[in-house]
């Protein structure tokens, strides 16, 4: 009983400091004190360090000589290499769902978006960001590979810091939910072209939301209107 209360209270102060990151009032490169969390979140030190640790293997924090933890930021280039991985995955798992979908595929996510589009209009932005988490996983679950499910989920997480920066925009909030609804309707009516596309499309504009918080920067894949939707991953098999 003792270790699962620990366990709990771990989990708890993971997901309260990754809510911080996610809604802005942890941003990249803050540096994370102990002592000062621990009395933010009226937790001890030793869970605090815990934590931190585990926000570390996420990929959400990152320890840097001389400065203790901070919260992750990135390089131009480290940006370009993740979001051209996220790119490939989405798109590859989006090329892999089965068409015509099942309709218990179709239901799960109508249902899921219709309870988005509710917190989108209220602004209850933490509910909304769950409920996109959940549409999102749903989607890209439905591709039949694991692994490749699991990857895009980690790059999900550790773009938390960049993503961040859409959270609470009226306008790009309204932008999720439109982009939610084509892929819905691409599913239904079949179109893997125009799933593929929203797929890919849609990892951008909390991108362009960082750059214009950082100054701008021409990020390769990501400028202008038109994007090339990646290629097809091919995996060779060995004999």
């Amino acid at each position: 009983m003792a270790r699962e209360t620990s366990e709990k209270l771990l989990a708890d102060l993971v997901d309260s400091i990754r809510q911080a990151i996610i809604f802005g009032r942890l941003r990249p490169r803050e540096r994370l004190v102990e002592e000062e969390l621990a009395e933010r979140f009226n937790a001890s030190r030793h869970l605090v360090r815990s934590a931190l640790s585990t926000l570390d293997q996420m990929g959400l924090v990152t320890r840097r000589p001389n400065r203790g933890v901070i919260v992750c930021d990135f390089s131009v280039e480290e940006i370009e290499e993740i979001y051209e991985m996220r790119a490939l995955l989405q798109g590859e798992a989006a090329r892999r769902i089965p068409l015509p979908a099942p309709r218990s595929l179709v239901s799960q996510l109508e249902a899921i978006h219709a309870k988005y589009s509710e917190n989108v209009d209220k602004m209850e932005l933490k509910a909304a960001c769950t409920l996109n988490n959940v549409f999102h996983e749903t989607m890209f679950g439905a591709c039949n590979n694991r692994y490749l499910t699991e990857t895009i989920q980690r790059f999900w997480i550790r773009t938390t810091a960049i993503r961040c920066y859409a959270i609470g925009d009226p306008e790009l909030l309204q932008q999720s939910r439109r982009e939610h609804r084509a892929m819905i309707d691409a599913i239904k009516e079949g179109n893997r072209e125009e799933l593929v596309k929203q797929c890919v499309d849609h990892i951008y504009p909390a991108l362009e939301a960082y750059k214009r918080a950082h100054g701008g920067w021409d990020v390769a894949g990501a400028a202008g209107s038109q994007r090339a939707v990646p290629e097809r991953l091919t995996v060779v098999a060995r004999r």
